[in-house]
């Protein structure tokens, strides 16, 4: 279990708990493209298979969490129905309005579904999200794209380095994915905004880990605007191998401080 990080930024009262209770506004997609993935229960396999939507969504670009960390998200969700010899999930995707966009029906056997590995719960969230992808990048979710892009600053996010496993390119993906939603243009060149991630691994309790991370946005002419900086344990040897979800986690509440500063300075 990761401990929940907690956000600090020099740019008014903006602390806000990294966790995010309820809706994360500072983050709010433009058009929709956040989506929560609510897992069927409180079963371990339940959160397993929602956390493995997550990753495919991930994979294909599309902010995703488990929880409500994006003002207006859609939702995609399951009930199940036990048989005798299959179990019947029914997927829907919905609006944040309640209108539905699309649904997956799917029949597992009860011999995998009773004792799914991650490589069957891999190929069941690979089906939903193939399936749901016509209303997930086209169709309806293409009809909801009326804000230009010229509707937001400029932004360029400097590479991280120096991170263990595969941190650098996880987070960096992974916040460039929540400003990108959040309506501002991510670009490579000259930008209104610079943001630069700065982050240290340092020891905590036994078995654990403190990592902060601290995001500085800098305007045109490289003055630092101001800075929000989160903070929180991990279990030791966590940050070792893949991030995962974690990396889209600490990129959902670090985007709430960096888009509360660059709102700030670009409204001025």
């Amino acid at each position: 279990m990761v401990a929940a990080f907690f956000l600090l930024t020099a740019c008014g009262d903006i602390p806000q708990p990294f966790r995010h209770e309820g809706l994360n506004h500072a983050v709010a997609p433009s058009a929709g493209r956040g989506i929560v993935v609510r897992p069927l229960d409180d079963s371990a396999r339940s959160v397993q298979l929602a956390e493995a939507v997550v990753r495919k969504l991930l994979e294909v670009e599309i902010p995703a969490s488990t929880r409500p960390v994006v003002a207006g998200a859609w939702v995609i969700a399951a009930q199940a129905e036990p048989g005798p010899t299959a179990t019947a999930l029914h997927w829907t995707l919905t609006r944040s309005d309640g209108e539905e966009l699309g649904g997956v029906d799917q029949s597992i056997p009860a011999g995998p579904w009773g004792r799914a590995t991650p490589r069957t719960l891999d190929l069941i969230a690979a089906e939903v999200v193939d399936k749901l992808s016509g209303a997930l990048t086209g169709g309806a979710m293409g009809k909801a794209e009326a804000a230009p892009v010229t509707a937001g600053p400029t932004v360029q996010l400097l590479a991280l380095g120096g991170l263990p496993g595969d941190g650098d390119k996880a987070l960096w993906a992974a916040m460039r994915r929540m400003l990108d939603s959040g309506g501002l243009r991510l670009v490579e060149g000259e930008a209104d905004f610079r943001v630069r991630g700065q982050v240290t691994v340092s020891p905590g309790t036994p078995g654990e880990e403190i990592l902060a991370v601290a995001w500085t946005v800098m305007g045109r002419d490289g003055q630092a605007l101001g800075t929000a900086a989160q903070q929180g344990g991990v279990p030791k040897g966590r940050l070792s191998g893949a991030w995962g979800g974690l990396a889209s986690d600490i990129a959902a509440g670090g985007a709430d401080g960096v888009m509360e500063i660059i709102r700030a300075a670009f409204g001025k």
